[in-house]
């Protein structure tokens, strides 16, 4: 595989020149080679050219460079596809200098042309189209020399599986919901809904919070401090823009918290907040138990068993989640294994068909060696995910690369929408563990099983309803009394 690319140069050619023929670079100048020109004077015999022809160009030269994949091409065979090249796109009319460098795993070809022709003058034109057809005679030289041809389309497919980056659960959900601007916005959703009568009022509390609100679709919001919009229902199901309405609507019905009276300080501290908390903790108590018996459980222990199902349905799930997270993982390893057993397959067929010539297998070892590397970790990789055999084996023995990386790349983009769906599954399942617990923490709370006897809510709560009764009959006769007094003073 051959990767080509092309820029013109206006100053400094003679540095341009010198910079592509290091010594170091290409062992001592061996992989040098001029057309129509000198290796050292060079940017000189450019010039006078242009003077022979009276020029008015302002680019000096071009630079193409050729690169090579990593081990997949000898020094001599590279500098020679280098040479072919320039017959090719140059058709021998223009003064180059040719290096190859030799010092990195990807040996790469530099060639520096004239920007006008010998024979007439003419300016070399660099645009889309001369690219596309240096571009395509690199290819076929490759094929030429069975060196591997990737084409645009899938060199793209390679690439999106390579950038896609791959989160564990904990990133996936801290990502997701956020302990930092999300979990903000989920915060202040919150309080702008219990401060809200209606929609509009909700829409302007959150606009008082300093976030600017985008109406649409999806109703989203962007703090101060942020960049980018971040869409309500993506914290939570209980943060869509229905949920919010509904909420609104029923903030009534939402259930306080139990004091701590044991351990509040404000309790020690004030005689008339001790009996405030006693009469809320009551209140909230019986509350809870409406909402308990209207989510249709008849015990407390019905609600446990609902909890511990939601708790092991929701780790199945993260289960599901990571197993995903694995196999895409492991597609984006193993493209690089296929790359290499792409580039290799002409040296290690060459081999298998001729396992006796020595002399062939000494000079391809090295490619032998890494094709029969990478294929041991496909080997692996098809063993881990059998139903992903057939994409790999047909592609491979198929030669068809471009089916092979873009049935990859839809696996890859599958498996991230099972991701996205198994995780909203899961946020929804935890908004509903955390509203059933925090029924059942404030019954345990109530109670109080750890530290005093255990005692009959229901008893507790007939007891809070029956006084509050008696309170509003006692009340209403202290009225009624002060009524008559009033009566018989005025006669």
């Amino acid at each position: 595989m051959a990767i080509t690319n092309i820029h013109p140069i206006k100053s400094t050619l003679k540095a341009a020149i010198d910079y592509i023929c290091n010594t170091e670079k290409t062992a001592d100048e061996i992989y040098v080679s001029t057309h129509l020109c000198s290796r050292e004077n060079a940017h000189n015999e450019f010039s006078l050219t242009k003077k022979q022809y009276n020029s008015k160009t302002k680019i000096l030269a071009h630079h193409l460079i050729q690169s090579f994949a990593p081990n997949e091409v000898s020094f001599e065979e590279a500098h020679q596809v280098g040479k072919e090249l320039c017959e090719r796109i140059l058709e021998g009319k223009y003064e180059y200098v040719l290096a190859t460098h030799i010092h990195k795993n990807h040996i790469h070809n530099h060639i520096i042309f004239n920007s006008i022709d010998v024979e007439e003058g003419k300016v070399y034109y660099s645009y889309y189209g001369s690219y596309m057809k240096i571009r395509n005679q690199s290819d076929k030289l490759c094929e030429e020399h069975h060196l591997s041809v990737i084409d645009l389309e899938t060199q793209k497919e390679i690439n999106e599986i390579k950038k896609r980056k791959f989160v564990n659960w904990y990133d996936w959900n801290e990502d997701k919901k956020g302990n930092s601007y999300k979990s903000r916005l989920q915060f202040d959703i919150d309080r702008a809904i219990k401060k809200s009568l209606n929609w509009e009022d909700f829409l302007k509390i959150m606009g008082d919070f300093d976030y600017e609100v985008k109406e649409g679709k999806y109703i989203a919001f962007k703090n101060k401090e942020q960049q980018r919009f971040t869409r309500a229902k993506t914290i939570g199901a209980n943060y869509t823009e229905d949920s919010i309405k509904n909420r609104i609507q029923n903030k009534d019905k939402e259930v306080g918290k139990i004091i701590d009276i044991k351990s509040s300080k404000k309790v020690k501290s004030s005689k008339g907040y001790e009996n405030w908390a006693t009469m809320h903790n009551l209140k909230t108590a019986s509350e809870t138990m409406v909402l308990i018996h209207e989510k249709g459980y008849a015990s407390i222990h019905e609600l446990e068993k609902d909890l511990s199902k939601l708790s092991l349905s929701s780790n199945e799930l993260r289960k599901e989640f990571k197993a995903k997270e694995f196999e895409q993982k492991r597609i984006k390893e193993t493209i690089k294994d296929l790359q290499i057993c792409v580039n290799k397959k002409a040296h290690y067929d060459g081999y298998k068909k001729n396992p006796n010539d020595k002399i062939y297998k000494m000079i391809n070892k090295k490619d032998i060696e890494s094709y029969e590397k990478a294929y041991a970790e496909i080997e692996i990789f098809i063993k881990q995910f059998p139903h992903l055999k057939n994409i790999v084996v047909n592609g491979l023995k198929q030669n068809d690369n471009k089916c092979l990386f873009k049935s990859l790349n839809d696996r890859s983009k599958n498996l991230q929408s099972e991701m996205h769906t198994i995780a909203t599954k899961h946020d929804e399942m935890k908004v509903q563990y955390e509203e059933l617990s925090k029924l059942k923490q404030n019954i345990d709370k109530f109670v109080n099983k750890l530290d005093e006897p255990k005692k009959s809510i229901v008893k507790e709560i007939e007891k809070d309803r029956i006084q509050r009764s008696k309170n509003v009959v006692i009340k209403q006769e202290k009225v009624n009394a002060k009524l008559k007094n009033r009566n018989r003073e005025s006669r």
